[in-house]
């Protein structure tokens, strides 16, 4: 059964797709916020996510940093850009620092509007993640990013409209659970212009749970509109 929302909701809604952790992604963010100057920004981040990696992060960069330093000392090879992806992991996304920034500098507001629970669950990895075997374990790795991946699976999807990542069964109750907290927000912010920034993957949006708003679409590699 579809949703009923008012019509006052409609075409107010810009939804921006991402890569995290993109080495590129703040100047291509900084870019499209600039487009776009939206009154309203929400964010595929939790407050979990940003509460973990205020108090932890700097733990676990220490961690990742002392294993470097013996490695170096070694002479060991290791691999840049999986070093760069480890840090990029517990630094405070570039989404919400470019974000935050934003909304400072021109009075909007900003929220985290993902689920704390999956972000729960993830980050309970990372203790696993940053022990020392595991990290010389990563830093061996092959050479080229998840970043790298991501950018050729997103081509595939936009230009020939190839699948390569499944729509999961988590995307849709994140999905669902984000696009009813905007709904609300939107009760809130009459006739304001929102922005939703998320991961590209979920620009696909295969049940419709955005079509309600809208909404205009843009992967933010690209200069236009997608749909």
């Amino acid at each position: 059964m579809s949703r009923a929302y008012p019509e006052d909701i409609q075409g107010r809604l810009f939804i921006l797709g991402v890569i995290h952790r993109d080495d590129r992604g703040a100047e291509l963010l900084q870019k499209w916020l600039s487009s776009i100057t939206p009154e309203v920004i929400t964010l595929e981040f939790s407050n979990y996510g940003l509460t973990f990696r205020k108090e932890r992060g700097m733990e676990y960069k220490k961690r990742l940093e002392a294993v470097l330093n013996k490695m170096k000392d070694d002479n060991e090879p290791y691999n840049r850009d999986a070093l760069s992806q480890l840090f990029a992991y517990i630094n405070m996304p570039y989404e919400y620092e470019v974000t935050s920034r934003y909304a400072e500098e021109h009075n909007a507001s900003l929220h985290l509007i993902d689920m704390d629970d999956f972000s729960y669950l993830k980050l309970q990895k990372t203790d696993e993640l940053f022990e020392e075997k595991n990290i010389r374990q990563l830093l061996y790795g092959e050479t080229g990013t998840g970043g790298s991946k991501e950018k050729a699976a997103a081509r595939l999807f936009f230009e020939k409209g190839v699948r390569v990542f499944p729509y999961t069964d988590e995307m849709y109750i994140r999905d669902k659970y984000v696009s009813s907290r905007i709904s609300v927000l939107m009760k809130h912010h009459k006739h304001k212009q929102f922005l939703h920034i998320c991961g590209w993957q979920h620009l696909q949006d295969p049940y419709g749970l955005y079509a309600p708003f809208n909404p205009g679409k843009a992967f933010f590699y690209d200069k236009t509109f997608c749909v």
